[in-house]
């Protein structure tokens, strides 16, 4: 019976446990990654005292490799020092290794016990994420060896066990020179092991020696004939002096002389005769032996199939983040130097490739380089030997509008018509997840293709691998659209597998791994992507140029070579209809960034639903008066701005270790900067427009002007600055219903009735005789009966306890959490101000990490007062105040309508400043048991517990604008206008779990400060929260959708006084449409002006996934009327036929987006042969 001698370290505690400061990089310092404790001069390595020293401070969290640059290519050792009992060296003992594969090309150990040495083959075993790699190496995975050890070997007294990093190839001379481009990131980008625990039994079972055959798919040319390299592994507890090695392979045989170890493995790698037209994917017999001192070892006949010839597409690429390692302006600079540095490389190789990251830094470059470093770009470019992502910037596409998404192709557009450039693809790099939607977009823009390139940082769950292993697939929209696309397990992909700089013996070690991954009979191509070559903002330098030059010389396969991202996608383009089938949506998670300003992303939220508007107004008016027309270059800034607000970089990396830098406080106010800049450009373009309208209406001294840029009608409550003796009228005198807000002095919310899709109407404003009074509170009762509800109170903090719908006869509010409506709930735990959830404070909330602990977090709600219930023209209004942890002002106001069943809540929060971990929701706990719960995306709608791909975010989620929690005869519709986020039926746990849970306790999450790195540690400022919710009978996508349009788009009012208009001469009715459209009700309308031509652009978009048909009148009927049915970018596709009335019609499939230009007849015909 076995019993253990001693154990270092607990498996399932990780490399958290151990140190990380022991070996030195090249400059003398140690590692960055790698307790601040330096190894004894005198050892060459941790010498671990077992019973006296500490693993937390004398054993290594990571050991470097021979592979390792920072390390000076040197091996490194760790030794171990132990006493065993008297009669050991009779007994069998096993060593027990527990490791990860965590840095590059993973090294070997030579272990040597008590002066005998074996050689231990280390494989990581990958099969799911659940060890969350970090580095993100699609190769890393968890070890778990056991050694034997035979008799003899382990004594009584005294031992010594030193493991000593190993590789068997040697690395090139000139390379060893070299030291790793970014030295400080020591051994990030190197190459090592990372220790989980090790553990030494005595009295176990006698070992057996093993055999296995493993082809590798390392192809070698030897005088015109091809080779297949294949490794003999053995496994030998007794060891040999010496012995010979036989393998026959089909029909050939080959030997081979072995030399002897003490214990452990051997690797006898055999060059199998191969042909380059044979069909790899046939089997054949294999049979192998070892004579090892005169004891045979015999690997039965067994099916052998050679590995599959890989082509490695080699994607050259710097990732863009806005900021985060430096400066904004610095880091747009860098880039635009690398395209200098790229087009340098080409000149010297002309087979070199690379893909810029975002259209912007092209943009940025062509505006600040000469004449002749352009000319040099655009010839790269056009030659296809430098690919340029169609995508402005890589942004949050769970928090993107549709417009924003499509609005982040038009410069790419505009670039490839104007100057001829071929920007064919689209990718988003760094954040790990991606709407349902993105096909359909990709699709619709006109793009070939989409590359995922994720960083799984806070992204992920054990599931994560699935689509990278699936990949290539052909992604399939909710409308039936498909694009080929690509998901990467990281960027950088280069070095997190071969190391900086990459070896020819580091390659030739983890290329396989890589490869064997995808080597199954179910995986068509034989073309696989490596993605990526530096790190984030980093000078290309030499870009790696001489690499495929100096493998290919080696081996003949895997064929290496540089591509683009398009590159790829068109080598494996032909076999698009083999490839898998994708669908479903992959959640949102580095969107809970956004929470960590809540404040600017409620402006932001406001921004991108004031822009449609500012665009639709702006092209309807200039339709309505050809002596204006739109100021384009102005909207089109603030697309750009709103691009910026939703890229994934908020601040600086250093952020939550120094929180009051000056850099982070200024790459903040930077990012923070583009949200307000384009809040402000279309605050004054829609204001703008509504000028220009009332320009063409009739009035008679002050007026209102109200206009619903909407595209179905709605019931208009604005909110105006009046003089105390003004009030709003029809122009007949008839007053409209108002009320003096006495929370804003002078402004008073008006209802001016319904408007419909596009339409306005017009009133006057006069003087008041009776000046209208603010209204009166009174104490908030116990019960309130309204005509749509029966509202419970608690009359001291004014918290509903219970909302009874009258016609439904259905209590909408679930107790049973403890929570009531519009509680808001501050969270507390997982790190103290000091040091804000780092090192040992660490908890699962920081990110997806088995060895991290869950946090102890702290619920509480806000305590509030009752500060008064009011009785309006329209409905009630119910108001409470009150406090909580760094929250010193909490207001809510509840409000029920008499004619609707909506009912409205605003919470303003004054926020305070902190540095402990915190989290703020907002509760609405529905009773709905057992529902499916849906929220929007920009294209359909997503059941996370049915829709979600493996490896989705199911802990938080984001909407567009709403949520519908549906049981068999309810359903609760659910927006939020300033906060996107929300969780289902909990607060975040750090959980990350692989499946959703619907809830009906929907919590609209506003504020954290989770994240390590990236976002501001803390927030402060006022921030106001709009919600609304509905019960339905029944799910309803169209009466959700609207409810989240109506909470979030805004009606425009106009204010036209004395000094405004002197011409009161009507050139339009004072109330009308501006566009004719017959829309369902399951279709919408959005409407901008042409960026290709002079005319309007409509874009219809199906909500409910029902086919359908809508038409649209043409505003400039009569002959020569243009409609073309377009890309989201303009491109015209096809013709389409105008009717006598103008009347443009356009069938829909369900969910899909449908691009419409209604050109003026001046305008160019369509261009011949485009494609969809």
């Amino acid at each position: 019976m076995s019993r253990r001698l001693w154990q270092l370290g607990d498996p399932a505690a990780g490399p958290r446990q151990f140190a990380d400061h022991w070996y030195a990089g090249t400059d003398a310092r140690p590692s960055p990654y790698s307790p601040v404790d330096r190894p004894d001069p005198a050892e060459r390595g941790p010498v671990f005292e077992i019973g006296r020293s500490d693993a937390s401070t004398h054993w290594p969290a990571v050991q470097p490799g021979p592979l390792d640059a920072g390390h000076g290519w040197q091996p490194a050792d760790a030794t171990i020092r132990f006493d065993a009992p008297a009669g050991s060296e009779e007994l069998w003992h096993d060593l027990h290794l527990h490791a990860l594969a965590s840095h590059g090309p993973c090294p070997d150990l030579i272990v040597t016990v008590n002066g005998r040495r074996g050689l231990v083959l280390l494989d990581p075993v990958r099969d799911d994420r659940a060890h969350a790699p970090m580095p993100p190496s699609p190769i890393s995975g968890p070890i778990d060896r056991v050694v034997p050890l035979r008799p003899g070997l382990i004594r009584a007294g005294r031992n010594e066990i030193i493991l000593t990093t190993h590789c068997p190839e040697e690395v090139e001379p000139d390379l060893t020179k070299t030291r790793p481009h970014l030295p400080h990131l020591g051994v990030w980008f190197g190459s090592a092991l990372s220790w989980r625990g090790l553990s030494l039994a005595a009295g176990t079972t006698p070992a057996e020696p093993t055999l296995r055959l493993r082809p590798t798919p390392l192809y070698v040319e030897r005088d015109g004939d091809l080779f297949e390299l294949v490794d003999l592994d053995l496994t030998t507890p007794h060891g040999f002096a010496a012995g010979t090695a036989a393998l026959r392979v089909g029909s050939h045989e080959l030997s081979s002389p072995v030399e002897g170890i003490d214990f452990g493995d051997i690797r006898i790698r055999f060059a199998v005769p191969a042909r380059f037209d044979t069909d790899t994917d046939t089997e054949i017999d294999a049979h192998a032996t070892l004579d090892l001192d005169g004891r045979r070892v015999e690997l039965p006949w067994t099916p052998f199939r050679p590995a599959r010839r890989w082509t490695l597409h080699l994607i050259p690429h710097v990732h863009l983040d806005v900021g985060y390692t430096d400066n904004q302006a610095k880091v747009i600079e860098l880039h635009n130097r690398n395209i200098d540095r790229v087009t340098g490389i080409l000149r010297r190789t002309p087979d070199y490739a690379f893909t810029i990251d975002g259209s912007m830094i092209l943009e940025t470059f062509l505006r600040s380089r000469t004449e002749a470093p352009t000319a040099a770009a655009l010839e790269a470019i056009r030659a296809g030997q430098v690919g340029v992502n169609a995508f402005y910037a890589l942004f949050l596409a769970g928090v993107a509008s549709l417009e924003e998404c499509y609005r982040a192709a038009y410069l790419s557009a505009q670039l490839g018509r104007d100057l001829g450039l071929p920007m064919r693809t689209a990718n988003l790099t760094d954040v790990p997840s991606y709407p349902q939607a993105i096909p359909s977009i990709v699709a619709a823009l006109g793009l070939a293709g989409f590359f995922g390139i994720a960083n799984h940082t806070r992204g992920g769950n054990p599931d994560s691998d699935t689509l990278h292993l699936l990949s290539p697939v052909r992604w399939r929209g909710p409308d039936g659209a498909e694009v080929v696309a690509y998901f990467s397990d990281s960027y950088s992909q280069l070095r997190f597998m071969c190391a900086d700089p990459p070896s020819l013996a580091g390659m030739s070690a983890s290329l396989p791994r890589y490869a064997a991954r995808y080597d199954r009979p179910d995986y068509v191509p034989h073309d696989l992507p490596i993605v990526g070559t530096h790190a984030d903002n980093e000078d290309v330098a030499d870009g790696y140029a001489d690499l495929v030059e100096r493998w290919n010389a080696r081996y003949a396969y895997p064929r290496l070579r540089f591509s683009t991202i398009a590159d790829y996608l068109d080598a494996i383009r032909p076999l698009a209809d083999r490839l898998p089938v994708l669908e479903g949506d992959g959640g949102s998670y580095w969107e809970d960034g956004v929470g960590t300003q809540a404040a600017a992303i409620a402006r932001y939220r406001r921004a991108q639903a004031l822009m449609p508007a500012a665009e639709a107004m702006s092209a309807l008016v200039a339709a309505a008066d050809p002596t204006v027309r739109p100021d384009l270059s102005t909207l089109d800034e603030g697309w750009r701005r709103l691009l910026l607000g939703c890229e994934h970089t908020w601040t600086a990396a250093h952020a939550t270790i120094r929180p009051h830098s000056a850099d982070v406080i200024d790459q903040r106010d930077w990012k923070i900067g583009q949200i307000d800049e384009g809040l402000r450009i279309a605050t004054d373009e829609a204001r703008r427009a509504l000028s220009q309208l009332a320009e063409l209406v009739p009035t008679d001294g002050p007026a209102l002007v109200v206009a619903n840029p909407a595209s179905f009608a709605r019931n208009v409550e604005i909110e105006v600055e009046l003089a105390a003796d003004e009030r709003v009228e029809t122009l007949d005198g008839t007053p409209l219903p108002a009320i003096r807000l006495g929370s804003a002095p002078g402004v008073v919310r008006v209802r001016t009735g319904s408007l419909p899709g596009f339409g306005y109407a017009t009133y006057a404003v006069r003087r008041d005789t009776v000046p209208s009074r603010e209204v009166t509170a009174h104490p908030v009762p116990s019960t309130l009966d309204t005509p749509r509800y029966r509202v419970e109170f608690d009359p001291d903090t004014g918290r509903p306890t219970s909302l009874r719908h009258h016609r439904l006869d259905r209590e909408l509010l679930d107790p049973s959490h403890g929570w009531a409506l519009g509680d808001v709930l501050h969270v507390t735990g997982g790190g103290t101000a000091s040091r804000r959830g780092l090192g040992d404070e660490a908890t699962s909330l920081n990110d997806i990490d088995p060895t991290l602990p869950p946090p102890q977090l702290t619920v509480n709600a806000a305590a509030m007062r009752a500060e008064g219930a009011r009785r309006l023209p329209w409905g009630w209004e119910i108001s409470a105040v009150g406090a909580a942890p760094s929250l010193p002002v909490v207001r809510t106001t509840l409000r029920l309508h008499d004619d609707s069943d909506r009912i409205d809540l605003t919470v303003t929060l004054v926020k305070e400043a902190e540095l402990a971990k915190e989290s703020v929701y907002v509760a609405f706990p529905f009773a709905v048991p057992d529902p499916i719960v849906r929220y929007d995306r920009q294209q359909g709608w997503v059941d996370p517990a049915r829709d979600h791909q493996p490896g989705a975010c199911n802990e938080w989620f984001t909407a567009q604008d709403a949520v519908t929690v549906a049981g068999p005869d309810l359903c609760v519709a659910w927006a939020s206008a300033d906060a996107p986020l929300f969780t289902l039926g909990d607060i975040v746990r750090g959980r990350w779990p692989r499946t959703a849970t619907p809830s009906g306790v929907v919590l609209s999450w506003v504020m954290n400060n989770y994240w390590w790195t990236n976002t501001p540690a803390s927030q402060d400022g006022t921030v106001i929260l709009r919600y609304a919710f509905t019960p339905l009978s029944t799910y309803d996508p169209v009466a959700a959708w609207r409810l989240g349009r109506d909470l979030r788009a805004p009606v425009l009012a106009n204010l036209v006084t004395w000094l405004d208009k002197g011409d009161s001469t009507p050139r339009r009715p004072a109330a009308g449409a501006l566009l004719d459209a017959a829309l369902p009700p399951n279709v919408d309308a959005s409407v901008f002006a042409g960026r290709r031509a002079n005319g309007i652009v409509v874009r219809l978009r199906e909500l409910a996934g029902t086919a359908a048909t809508a038409s649209v009148r043409h505003p400039h009927t009569g002959p020569g009327a243009v409609a073309l049915r377009c890309t989201a970018t303009e491109e015209p596709i096809e013709s389409l036929p105008v009717g006598a009335d103008g009347t443009v019609a356009v069938t829909l499939r369900p969910y899909e987006v449908v691009t419409v230009a209604l050109k003026e007849p001046a305008c160019e015909p369509p261009l011949p042969g485009r494609a969809g």
